[in-house]
């Protein structure tokens, strides 16, 4: 039940049928866990974001784990000791989706579609909060749209996305261009991640991974903090030593594999991140519909995939025909990865370590990343 904790005794109001079970709404914790804590943000429990603020860290962080060891065992797979978890800290979270309407610019009220004004976040950077105030009434009339902000290595870097096609007219162009100059970004653009039309550009977005620079496209999918992805391309270079050709697939602009010790191949299939990385060895492929086969992957001495949350059940079919000695596989979801291991396991794959990742503070989500080897 939302906002209890495990062993609590509650009093819950019935509301819906849900599965096999009744949907319940606290109304008041009888007898409170030990680990429960005061909640430190005030929009707790409005937020759709964060569910798990009353919940003790230590104590969240252990129950996130054993999320991906139930997952394991449900499907059959041994599992390793776990490295220790890379849990995200207060205020590290870089990139963030807005809503903006009106004089409104914050999030979705939780298990709903309105939206509320959001005056504090203890998950965001600062710098992305603090967009929030200047947001409000920038766009025309009641424009309804998203505002997809990532804080890049020069500054932030804010695709807005109405909701509806709308041609800006000339007054709504130059107080966007005024909101860029005052808020300093980077760059600001304005349509869907197809087509962005570039309104400001004032220094041009950058990210870095092991000295190799990447221009980013505007409202790129970046790993959700810095540490965590720094955590990854560490445990890549550690469980690939020695590799010299990596394919990465589902590899986006190559975060966890550029600037390392082998040379990569980046297969992707979202056009605008496979076009920043064209010169460094993008790949435009379709992964889920046509994936690399097994005679494809002769050439490469190890994978490293990091797909989306439907995981990669026709790429690890190809992976356990292939003669690819070793994998590393980053999932933010522990139901598809474990699906996933049981298919390489079955081909004669070993799950020889897995660390947990907390990119998601406070929320029931949970990644990971891992190495099997053959």
């Amino acid at each position: 039940m939302p906002f209890t904790l495990p062993g609590e005794i509650v009093e819950a109001q019935p509301r819906e049928q849900r599965g096999g079970g009744m949907l319940g709404e606290l109304v008041d914790v009888v007898a409170p866990s030990r680990h429960r804590v005061p909640p430190p943000c005030k929009h707790f429990g409005t937020c759709g974001n964060c569910a798990l603020q009353h919940w003790r860290l230590d104590a969240y962080g252990g129950w996130k784990a054993d999320l991906i060891g139930r997952a394991l065992s449900q499907q059959g797979v041994p599992a390793p000791t776990f490295e220790p978890m890379v849990q995200s800290a207060l205020n590290e979270r870089r990139r963030a989706d807005f809503v903006v309407r009106g004089k409104l610019a914050g999030f979705h009220e939780r298990g709903s579609h309105r939206a509320f004004n959001v005056e504090e976040c203890h998950v965001l950077r600062p710098a992305l909060t603090n967009l929030l105030p200047a947001l409000r009434g920038i766009l025309p009339g009641d424009t309804p749209a998203d505002a997809l902000v990532n804080e890049t290595d020069s500054g932030l870097d804010l695709l807005i996305r109405p909701h509806k096609r709308l041609k800006l007219s000339l007054e709504a162009n130059q107080r966007l261009v005024a909101f860029a100059h005052a808020c300093d970004l980077a760059r600001l653009s304005w349509g869907d991640r197809a087509h962005p039309e570039p309104i400001a550009v004032r220094r041009t977005p950058r990210l870095a991974f092991g000295g190799v620079a990447v221009d980013p496209p505007p409202g790129l999918f970046l790993q959700a903090t810095r540490r965590a992805e720094q955590a990854m391309r560490n445990a890549v270079s550690a469980w690939l030593a020695g590799a010299k050709k990596v394919a990465d697939l589902f590899a986006g602009v190559g975060a966890l594999t550029l600037g390392q010790p082998f040379r990569s191949t980046l297969f992707e299939g979202d056009k605008p991140a496979v076009d920043a990385v064209a010169k460094l060895g993008g790949v435009r492929r379709d992964l889920f519909r046509n994936p690399l086969l097994a005679a494809d992957l002769k050439p490469f001495d190890a994978v490293v995939l990091d797909p989306p949350r439907a995981g990669a059940a026709a790429q690890v079919a190809e992976l356990a025909k292939s003669s690819i000695e070793r994998v590393v596989y980053a999932s933010c979801d522990p139901g598809t990865f474990a699906r996933d291991a049981k298919v390489l396991q079955q081909a004669g794959y070993r799950l020889e370590k897995l660390m947990p990742i907390d990119q998601f503070l406070w929320s029931v989500h949970v990644e990971l990343i891992a190495l099997f080897a053959k």
